[in-house]
């Protein structure tokens, strides 16, 4: 008897996240269905409610929209942008010459230092506390893995920042690259060696220290390495 299909929901904070890795996150888990669940923003810094309740209630509104039973969902996943939240106050520097906030893989500099302090303090506190929750509300595996400091950075080795409309444009690209082919992904993330750490636990720990979720590192290739069939 062939094996039940079920529902694997992915959490991200913008389409560039779908736009690049659907394909790849649909072979991943073949047979098994992927969804994505788009934020559209930063749910780490933006929302007051407890964290976890917050992924509980997507998974909850999800189930509702497709009719899903507990049973039905195999997996949560999240992706996630650091934006540089473990370093230390420190190197959040002011500089009034900025319009707009500035990362570097040293510091990130400001016109406002203490919005970012206090910006970076709440994301690390939720990202700490999703990283502490295995499963979710009914024994539903769960598991978050980050971009550090964010898509464009980590995946496509690009440190500026840039445009809503290129971030489009390198997540097509990107996606047309490994289309459908994880085995060629995972390769490129082992070439890139750019995860801290040999296992999930470790991969958050490295990220801890002083300004490494500044620099490029995702552990993404650890959800890859664990699931890859093709």
């Amino acid at each position: 008897m062939a094996e039940r299909r079920r529902l694997i929901i992915i959490i991200v904070e913008g389409k560039s996240e779908e736009n690049a890795l659907s394909s790849l996150m649909k072979c991943l888990f073949s047979p098994d269905e992927v969804i994505f669940h788009i934020m559209n923003g930063d749910m780490m810094t933006k929302n007051q409610k407890n964290i976890t309740r917050i992924v509980e209630s997507i998974v909850g509104e999800e189930s509702r929209r497709y009719g899903l039973q507990r049973s039905d969902i195999k997996a949560v996943i999240q992706l996630t942008d650091t934006d540089g939240c473990f370093i230390p106050d420190e190197y959040i520097i002011e500089d009034e010459s900025l319009s707009h906030i500035e990362y570097t893989e040293e510091c990130i500099r400001t016109p406002f230092p203490l919005s970012i302090q206090q910006r970076n303090s709440k994301r690390r506190r939720n990202i700490l506390t999703l990283i502490s929750h295995r499963l979710l509300k009914g024994k539903l595996p769960y598991s978050i893995y980050y971009f550090s400091r964010n898509i464009e950075h980590a995946l496509y080795g690009i440190e500026r920042a840039v445009s809503d409309s290129r971030k489009t444009d390198l997540a097509y690209e990107f996606s047309d690259r490994f289309s459908y082919n994880t085995k060629a992904f995972k390769d490129y993330l082992e070439e890139e060696d750019i995860c801290p750490g040999d296992d999930y636990q470790s991969s958050w720990e490295a990220l801890e220290n002083d300004r490494e979720s500044l620099k490029r590192h995702s552990n993404l290739i650890l959800l890859f390495s664990d699931n890859t069939k093709k």
